[in-house]
């Protein structure tokens, strides 16, 4: 049976707020395979030597946020920092192929920031997340 709590994403140990994940956006490649080696025998039949480590990417974009709700955001994600050079990042995830929740450090890519200047605060256009397992 499976063991959901609510949420999809915890930072370290807090949860990612789902009103801050747009609807129809959040997106799990759970357990990837990493294939090490593949070639084809005598008989033309593929071989494949996989990895025993299989890989989540999870991604997902942002609703438009004020200044107040991406400050909350950063925040979230600064805390769950374990490497700020290589921004490695401590995340728990509902794993959909295990129907679990799974601990992970993940790569945190480069965001794309689109903020609009409204006079005494901004509003940031929708912003994607992604976090790669290593």
């Amino acid at each position: 049976m499976a063991s959901y709590k609510g949420y999809l994403l915890k930072i370290k140990d807090k949860v990612f707020p789902n009103e801050y994940i747009m609807w129809g956006s959040y997106h799990s490649y759970d357990n990837q395979r990493s294939e090490l080696k593949a070639n084809r025998n005598a008989a033309n039949l593929l071989v494949r030597q996989t990895s025993p480590n299989f890989k989540t990417k999870i991604e997902f974009e942002t609703p438009k946020l004020w200044l107040n709700e991406y400050e909350e955001i950063r925040n979230l994600l600064n805390q769950g920092i374990v490497n700020s050079r290589e921004r490695k990042i401590q995340v728990t995830y509902w794993n959909s192929e295990e129907l679990r929740y799974k601990d992970a450090i993940c790569y945190m890519p480069d965001i794309d920031y689109q903020p609009n200047n409204l006079g005494n605060t901004l509003l940031y256009d929708q912003m994607k997340l992604e976090f790669i397992e290593y």
